[in-house]
């Protein structure tokens, strides 16, 4: 992905940890339709279906899996860094 947009990232990682669209949506505090629309440019994008909807929710594919191990530790350094710059500018 060399133009990934940090929202999809942000998707792609709940729908992996909450295995639904409809939790993640709630997490994310989007719509079930604003989840489907991104993950449906992932999908293009990384050319892979990435998750598999089962009886319990959904089912990551095993390039999902592959990429989470990126895309976890990745976003939460991003949001890490983001959140200590909003803790300093508040200081000022």
């Amino acid at each position: 992905m060399h133009s990934a947009d940090l929202n999809l990232v942000r998707v792609f990682v709940a729908v992996m940890e909450e295995r639904g669209v409809t939790r993640a949506a709630e997490r994310l505090h989007l719509t079930q339709s604003a989840i489907s629309h991104a993950l449906a440019r992932l999908r293009e994008t990384l050319g892979d279906e990435l998750f598999i909807r089962g009886p319990d929710g959904m089912y990551p594919t095993p390039r999902a899996l592959e990429l989470a191990q990126s895309f976890k530790p990745a976003l939460r350094q991003i949001e890490g860094a983001s959140q200590r710059v909003q803790e300093d500018t508040m200081r000022f």
